[in-house]
């Protein structure tokens, strides 16, 4: 009765080498992160990505059995490595960053997965002035002021930009800026940790800001982004929960 059980056990034996690899076979992947305080769509600036974003892409993970690895870099190294295949994905992104360094890539984007609003921020005695009075407009380190593009390019308003959301607000209480331009929900965020009140600046909506959404982008994995949109699809009630938890509202 030993034999057959002996015989049996030397089968699994050579079987094992072939099976193992299957069984720990696990998709994965690198996605892209800012590793700056975004709070509150997501932080990366101690070196761990947290945060709505995170939990939205674990959840996203999970459901799709692969394992996603986040890899916090500089808000402006972030399409470079998308790029050059230095990460699979990168999170998050807009067609509409950068948009000239973006020609002749390939790059697929996410159906929407938050909306976002970047606008003017000055002094709450400063509201309602006209564009004219901004000469001086400033930002944090990486980021655009997409709606100055046209009055920075003919000289009219000076840009400069700072470290942090902490040195960018200094800036403006102290009216060595006429104004910032950032993320509206982070802006009050960010000064509700800093500054103990959300409202230390205010956003005026008669001066030029941006409405747009954060996306999922990859060059190598446009299947796996399709997944994506359809899990999106299929978890709205989870993802508007995510949103909710976070503080994220639909004009934000």
């Amino acid at each position: 009765m030993r034999a057959p059980r002996l015989s049996l056990l030397l089968l699994c034996l050579l079987c094992w080498p072939a099976v193992a690899p299957l069984m720990a076979a696990t998709p994965r992947y690198v996605v892209g992160v800012e590793n700056i305080d975004y709070r509150p769509f997501q932080a990366g600036h101690a070196g761990v990505f947290e945060g709505f974003g995170r939990e939205l892409l674990d959840a996203f993970a999970a459901a799709e059995g692969i394992e996603l690895t986040y890899r916090p870099l500089p808000p402006p190294r972030l399409l470079a490595s998308l790029l050059q295949d230095r990460i699979d994905f990168k999170y998050p992104d807009d067609p509409a960053w950068r948009a000239d360094l973006r020609e002749g890539h390939a790059i697929r984007y996410s159906r929407p997965v938050v909306g976002y609003l970047d606008g003017t921020l000055v002094l709450p005695a400063h509201l309602g002035r006209p564009a004219t009075a901004i000469r001086t407009l400033g930002t944090v380190v990486g980021f655009t002021p997409i709606a100055w593009l046209e009055p920075l390019r003919a000289g009219r308003v000076m840009l400069r930009e700072n470290a942090d959301f902490d040195a960018l607000f200094q800036q403006v209480l102290s009216q060595r800026l006429d104004a910032a331009y950032a993320n509206v929900a982070v802006a009050r965020e960010q000064s509700r940790r800093i500054l103990g009140r959300p409202d230390a600046l205010g956003f005026d909506p008669s001066l030029p800001s941006t409405r747009g959404d954060y996306r999922l982008s990859t060059v190598r994995h446009p299947e796996l982004l399709q997944r994506f949109d359809a899990w999106l699809d299929g978890q709205a009630a989870l993802v508007n929960g995510l949103k909710r938890r976070a503080g994220l509202t639909e004009s934000e």
